[in-house]
């Protein structure tokens, strides 16, 4: 179910999982009135939920969707993203600013703001455009944006190929104290690539992109960060080098942050081989050795945070010829079970805690939810012994771009819980 009215409730014999407050054990957890409590609740509840074996984690937040709004309703409303969003148990999603028309200009975020206000169950923070049209021309007014309620900005899914004025737009966004998000990717590298380039692409007769075209821009950015000593996070890492490059400059206290996708921990380029364009990603997937370093990167913290890399696409596009197809896959339901079936270890919900709700929280500049004692009621439960099998067909997203469907998962998000609501419940 999408949502329900229940004001108090009690969730009994889960295990709690915060590192923030070095929180690891099973506990009865106490809803009401939209906030936590452990023992003796100020009332009775409406509802018990029984949840032995259940873990429960800080509410997740997601750093890369792309909501299509304005733009393209026939592939994704706000509605629909953030009933997505919700099952795959975020509270809140970054908006990327890839819209029609696209997030550069105070009226667009407004409109935006306008539709969240209106349809969405998670908290939308909005990304608005580095450059006007995310062209790398000209820098947007970024003042403006922040006065609309911006809290970073990127010409994510493209990088600015002029050095000047991605300096200066770094300069610039530093001043609104904004979280700069670069997606890594030389444009004179990338033209007309449909896959990473190896030996496998070349098999396929496809074009690949080297993963020189990334790492450059992994460089400048840490460069550039390093130079003006501020904060730039990376999203969507895909190759070995970039993970060993963010590796580098942290050892040097340099400030850069870096997220992956959850499908970048779990496939490499051979799922393309039936040139099934629905596993065509943004970035593309590369070789296995980069995989495993990817996951590596993860669990020792050189990555900091895991995303979903939503990108809807209506089933007419994709159901072309593969190099005609657009990139990118949807990822709100699956980011999650995708995650803990790739690092699967003892300890995975305490970096799923860690990657998916802290950090991302953090690297915005926002205040990261906790399950401590009095705190507001913002969290995702998971039954991590669910045995189920995804079908895009039956998900919350208008489009089903995944290369995902049959695909059997061994942990479920149950509910999530936004300010208090439940705003998903299976």
């Amino acid at each position: 179910m999408n949502g329900s009215n229940f004001e108090d409730f009690d969730l009994l014999g889960a295990r709690l999982v915060d590192p923030q407050i070095k929180l690891n054990e099973e506990k009865n957890i106490y809803i009401r009135k939209g906030k936590i409590y452990y023992d003796s609740p100020p009332s009775s509840s409406q509802k018990e939920f029984r949840l032995n074996g259940h873990v429960i984690v800080p509410g997740l937040l997601d750093l890369r969707a792309h909501t299509r709004v304005p733009g393209l309703g026939n592939s994704e409303n706000l509605s629909s993203i953030s009933s997505a969003a919700a099952r795959g148990g975020f509270i809140s999603i970054l908006a990327m600013p890839d819209t029609e028309p696209k997030a550069d200009n105070p009226g667009t975020i407004r409109f935006i703001k306008d539709r969240i206000n209106q349809a969405a169950l998670v908290d939308v923070h909005l990304c608005g455009c580095l450059t006007v049209g995310a062209k790398g021309e000209h820098i947007a007014p970024l003042g403006s944006l922040k006065e609309e309620g911006i809290v970073a900005v990127s010409d994510c899914p493209y990088s600015l190929s002029n050095n000047q004025i991605f300096l200066n737009s770094i300069k610039y966004a530093k001043m609104f104290n904004l979280t700069i998000i670069e997606y890594p990717q030389d444009p004179s590298l990338s033209r007309e690539a449909n896959a990473h380039e190896s030996a496998f692409s070349l098999k396929l007769g496809l074009k690949g992109q080297p993963r020189i075209a990334e790492e450059l821009a992994v460089q400048r950015a840490i460069s550039l960060a390093d130079h003006l000593d501020t904060h730039i996070h990376l999203s969507s890492l895909s190759t070995a080098g970039s993970v060993k490059l963010v590796e580098d400059a942290k050892a040097k206290n340099i400030k850069i942050t870096a997220d992956v996708s959850a499908h970048h921990l779990f496939l490499n380029e051979t799922i393309i081989e039936q040139y099934n364009t629905n596993a065509k990603t943004n970035p593309f997937l590369r070789e296995e050795k980069d995989r495993l370093a990817l996951v590596a990167g993860l669990l020792d913290g050189v990555i900091d945070a895991c995303n979903s890399s939503h990108e809807p696409i209506a089933s007419h596009l994709k159901e072309v010829e593969y190099d005609k197809a657009p990139a990118g896959i949807i990822g709100l339901e699956t980011a999650v079970p995708l995650m803990l079936k790739a690092i699967g270890q003892d300890d995975q919900f305490t970096k799923l805690a860690t990657s998916m709700s802290f950090n991302p929280h953090k690297i915005l500049g926002l205040c990261p939810p906790s399950l401590g004692l009095g705190q507001s009621a913002n969290f995702t439960v998971i039954n991590p012994n669910s045995n189920w099998v995804y079908n895009s067909t039956d998900g919350q997203s208008m489009s089903s771009n995944t290369p995902f469907d049959g695909i059997q998962f061994d942990s479920e998000i149950v509910m999530t819980v936004n300010k208090g609501k439940i705003i998903w419940s299976n």
